[in-house]
């Protein structure tokens, strides 16, 4: 049985003090966690009920200790406002809320830390400030650098120990607190000869301790009070340049000042460098990848040892949570997830901040509109109409708790957004309440105390409100119910501390997700912070807690997996503990048996070095891909990417991994494609919200519009893709790219065609249901595609556009001697094959009748249409619309067209499912070069 921490803890406090002596101490520990697993343990051992030790975090240890009461945090945030409104008259309070919490970290960071606030402060001030900058640059005057700006920001500075000190008086009037004020106090108390009435006080498994816990303990340990029991390893405290025993080292060792202990350290583990354990490291293309390789590991492990051994499975980056939540109900009878899940990635949270962006405007953008009558949580609530052309409603429901008038105030904002989600909760059956309805709920009570604040505090904006609302959203987390077999834990690296597992897997081991990124977020300059008169933590003292937790999870457990991703399109680096792993750890223990598989799947060798991947179509994956092509559909993109590699048809669409999102600070080429494509839509929108004519904006109009429309379209590819900085470097450089690239589109564009084109639509999903026949059944395939852009030219010619940044020729969309014979060719023309099917989608789309059309083509008369679907090649202006006939016979029918058509979509729909066939990777290596998926097919090219 393994040998745990808290087991040694419970052990050794059974033996010190007998079970009736328990009840005569208390253990102070880092989490409520760990006291629920020691409690478990001292039970466990108890042969009769007995009273149990007082079990306190440090923080609640500290707060008690001090007879303090906790301030809420909202409440705190306008305490510190009132504060500063007293100090600076001037200060509003939408300004303040963007930093206002930054502020009252530090101040908890100060006293955490002892720091003396005057002396800090000073530090601050302008003429402070003025003698280290001559000293750092050997400037004499370095006056000459204040500016305004400067000027201001030193005011802010000058008014932050008046705060402090007036924020701590108002505080200490209402008898309440905060955290690091509360450590103080404690220390303070101490110093003064305060009895805390515990015969002897247990400090449990900490580490990187602050100033202030550190004297709390030294204080009592030498009024003879206190103990601390540790959970550490000779292997990284006895080696002096490994980070995770950074505190640890002096908290050992009686000769420094820091010195925790009353005697022999408690405890000085081997497990790391005496232990036998195994350690396999995986490198996966895909971060979604991570996800089914720890399943397979989980599985393998409960079928082996059964499923009482404690398992953990440790998110690096905790975003993986969403993803792996709809496969953990395989597991729920010894699941226990003791992440919290963050409202900011529940519906409720993306559905509020929607509303927010609609508050409050004199006209409601009709995209926004579209996207908040999508929302989940909005089916069912009523919103008002409009026609596909509008670009904006200005005409809106008085009494509607979407719609907000342009002079209403945060309350009046707070009022209509509760009755909206009591609308959305009084429409969910008792039945369907879910984790989304808890959410709902949680959200209220955010906005009940918002609401509360608002009538009493009247300077609270419109804008500040919304800002604070987000703010303390965001700061939402929602729980889990554990089953009573909790040996599955679910976990971030934080919760680890203190507990001990059996088995253990670690995802995304990158740099960035462990060790995470080094932010830090302070008004104070790191040169201040860094001082040896204050030695406030920075990101390097994050980084050596973050090792320290690391390598205490991997002390105890048999086996250990860990996982990191490696894309060569990516710019995520392999972290610096698989590192350590490889070159140090393993040289530290020879009982470690270190290996680095390719691939982590069921596998059979090709040829040296390569594994073969083979999915059988078998019955359940069959009703599988029926389901997927009924509701998601078969599109040109997924059909193109079945013909090019079925493995990757298999990876994307049936298994649904996803894939990889660029995090380079430099836009990729589809980055720079979708850019390009969303200026062409702002404008062609435009166009069409002042009637849709071309001529209506001349070519020099146009190219005026292309910074703005730049600059306007990069803040949605901000949303979706991540910030890139195009003032510089490369980015810049694709700026000048796209300006040269529109600007000359616009100006050969004009001189194509002597017709008038009129705008229909832009960014357009057209979509029908082919009835497919599949063996005896028949199968109803939803077809769809997004067209760009439609418009109509010389009021006949239907042209259906699709955009191109890359170069496209006459020979990409060559039908060949048959069309038919061309769109089912194994080597499919892809670009063919999209415009065929925009102009089948189309053509049954205008074969109903107008009223049942999509609104933009009700008008046409749809036997004096002629279609033309075609491609826009930026870099081939010469081409014009790229297209061909697309006709399956010279002169045929629309109807004649349409059938031929469905007998193509019944070919690929029966070639995907064929069990002549099955899925597995292409032949042809150049489809791999950009693939997600090389490193599970074991071709990293």
């Amino acid at each position: 049985m393994l040998e745990t921490f808290l087991g040694k803890t419970a052990d050794y406090l059974f033996q010190a003090h007998g079970m009736e002596g328990l009840k005569d101490i208390a253990v102070v520990m880092p989490s409520q966690r760990g006291i629920l697993y020691l409690k478990k343990e001292l039970a466990f051992r108890g042969d009769r009920p007995f009273l149990s030790p007082s079990f306190f975090t440090i923080e609640e240890f500290a707060l008690q200790m001090s007879d303090s009461v906790l301030e809420d945090p909202i409440d705190l945030l306008f305490e510190a406002y009132a504060c500063f409104k007293e100090v600076d008259p001037k200060i509003d309070f939408d300004r303040f809320v963007t930093w206002g919490q930054l502020m009252l970290k530090d101040f908890d960071t100060l006293d955490l830390y002892l720091v003396d606030p005057t002396s800090l402060f000073s530090f601050l001030s302008e003429a402070k400030s003025i003698e280290r900058w001559g000293k750092e640059f050997g400037e004499d005057q370095a006056e000459g650098w204040i500016t305004p700006n400067t000027q201001a920001y030193f005011k802010l500075y000058d008014s932050l120990l008046e705060v402090y000190i007036r924020l701590k008086s108002r505080l200490e009037a209402k008898g309440t607190t905060y955290r690091g004020l509360a450590y103080r106090k404690l220390v303070e108390l101490l110093e003064a000869g305060k009895s805390l009435g515990f015969k002897q006080i247990y400090f449990v498994g900490f580490n990187a301790l602050s100033k202030s816990e550190e004297t709390i303990i030294r204080l009592l340990l030498r009024e003879n009070v206190a103990q601390t029991l540790w959970d550490v390893d000779e292997y990284y405290v006895k080696n002096k340049y490994h980070r995770a025993g950074n505190w640890l080292r002096d908290y050992s060792n009686p000769a420094n000042p820091a010195y925790l202990s009353r005697g022999p350290f408690h405890w000085m583990g081997r497990d790391l460098v005496d232990k036998p354990k195994q350690v396999e490291i995986l490198a996966l293309a895909n971060p979604s990848a991570q996800i089914f390789v720890a399943l397979e590991q989980i599985r393998t492990w409960q079928a082996e040892h059964g499923e009482l051994e404690q398992v953990a499975l440790v998110l690096g980056d905790e975003s993986l949570l969403d993803s792996l939540m709809p496969y953990l109900g395989e597991f729920k009878d010894r699941l226990n997830i003791t992440m919290g899940y963050s409202l900011k990635k529940s519906q409720v949270f993306s559905l509020i901040d929607l509303w927010w962006s609609l508050v409050p405007l004199e006209k409601y953008p009709v995209s926004l509109l579209k996207s908040l009558k999508e929302h989940p949580l909005m089916q069912g609530i009523p919103l008002p109409t409009w026609k596909e052309t509008d670009l904006y409603l200005s005409t809106v429901p008085a009494n509607s708790n979407v719609f907000i008038p342009a002079d209403a105030s945060f309350q009046d904002c707070l009022k209509s957004l509760i009755s909206l989600l009591n609308s959305i909760l009084y429409k969910t059956d008792k039945d369907d309440w879910d984790a989304e309805s808890h959410a709902v709920l949680q959200a209220f009570t955010v906005l009940d105390k918002l609401e509360e604040l608002a009538s009493t505090h009247t300077f609270i904006t419109v804008k500040s409100g919304q800002a604070l609302c987000k703010q303390l959203l965001q700061q939402q987390k929602l729980t889990f119910e554990g089953a009573e077999k909790r040996s599955l834990h679910v976990m971030g690296l934080l919760e680890t501390r203190t507990l001990d597992f059996d088995r253990v897997i670690v995802l995304s081991l990158n740099e960035g997700s462990l060790p995470g990124t080094r932010k830090r977020e302070s008004l104070i300059p790191v040169d201040i912070a860094n001082m040896a008169a204050f030695s406030l933590p920075t990101f390097t003292q994050a980084d050596a807690v973050t090792s320290y937790h690391f390598y205490r999870l991997l002390q105890r457990p048999k086996e250990v997996v860990l996982v990191y991703v490696q894309n060569e399109s990516s710019s995520a680096e392999v972290s610096r503990f698989i590192r350590q792993i490889r070159y140090d750890w393993v040289k530290a223990n020879p009982h470690l048996k270190l290996v680095e598989p390719a691939i982590k799947f069921s596998s059979s060798v090709q040829k040296e070095n390569e594994v073969t991947l083979r999915i059988e179509k078998t019955p359940e994956l069959i009703a599988q891909i029926r389901g997927i092509l009924e509701k998601r559909g078969l599109s040109p993109s997924s059909v193109a990417m079945f013909s090019s590699c079925s493995l990757k048809y298999y990876f994307s669409q049936i298994v649904n991994l996803q894939q990889e999102k660029q995090r380079d600070d430099e836009m990729g080429a589809d980055v720079f494609g979708t850019w390009v494509h969303k200026v062409l839509e702002l404008l062609d929108k435009q166009l069409i919200s002042i009637g849709g004519f071309e001529s209506s904006l001349s070519v020099e109009k146009k190219k005026e519009l292309i910074a703005p429309l730049l600059e306007k379209a990069m803040e949605d590819i901000r949303e979706r893709e991540g910030n890139f900085e195009i003032e510089k470097g490369f980015n810049y450089v694709l700026q000048e790219v796209a300006k040269t690239l529109l600007g000359n589109y616009f100006e050969e564009s004009a001189s194509w065609y002597p017709e008038e084109i009129k705008l229909l639509a832009v960014e357009q999903q057209v979509e029908t249901i082919v009835s497919v026949p599949v063996g005896n059944e028949s199968w109803s395939i939803r077809m769809k595609g997004r067209i760009d852009r439609l418009d109509l030219k010389g009021g006949s010619v239907l042209r259906i556009v699709d955009y191109k940044t890359g170069k496209v020729v006459k020979q990409d969309v060559d039908a060949g001697d048959s069309l038919a014979e061309t769109l089912r060719e194994e080597e499919l023309k892809t670009k063919l094959f999209q415009l065929w099917m925009y102009k089948f989608l189309v053509a049954k789309e205008l074969q109903k009748s107008p009223a049942d059309r999509n609104e933009f083509l009700r008008s046409l008369p749809s036997d004096r249409i002629e279609l033309e679907p075609g491609i826009i090649s930026f870099r081939n202006f010469a081409g014009k619309l790229i297209s061909s006939s697309l006709e399956f016979s010279e002169g045929e029918s629309v109807e004649a067209f349409l059938q031929e058509s469905e007998e193509v979509v019944s070919f690929w729909v029966n070639k995907l499912v064929s069990t002549d066939s099955v899925f597995e990777k292409t032949v042809n290596m150049d489809q791999c070069t950009y693939c997600d998926f090389t490193s599970i097919c074991h071709r990293n090219v």
